[in-house]
């Protein structure tokens, strides 16, 4: 209908148990092992309909104990441990 403005409601991104928001650089314990955040996967990511729908919005992680490993931003063990300073 002309003249009705439809507010537009935008998904918050992904948080840390904490409430701090996750973002790609973050310093991260998840468990025992340390490692940094590599991306942020929300529905407005590159291949998400192809691939990370099966999977669900969440991070991807790189760390020397663990490689690359893919969990939920809703992981009781993924903590923020510090920010990077080149994000």
């Amino acid at each position: 209908m002309p003249g009705i403005k439809v507010p537009i409601i935008m998904k918050p991104c992904p948080t840390y148990l904490s409430g701090e928001p996750i973002r790609k650089g973050d310093l991260i314990r998840i468990g025992e092992w340390e490692g940094m955040v590599e991306s942020v996967i929300t529905s407005a990511s590159a291949g998400w309909a192809d691939y990370w729908h099966y999977l669900g919005e969440g991070v991807m992680l790189a760390g020397p104990a663990f490689g690359r490993l893919y969990t939920k931003s809703n992981d009781e063990d993924l903590v923020l441990v510090g920010r990077s300073k080149h994000p």
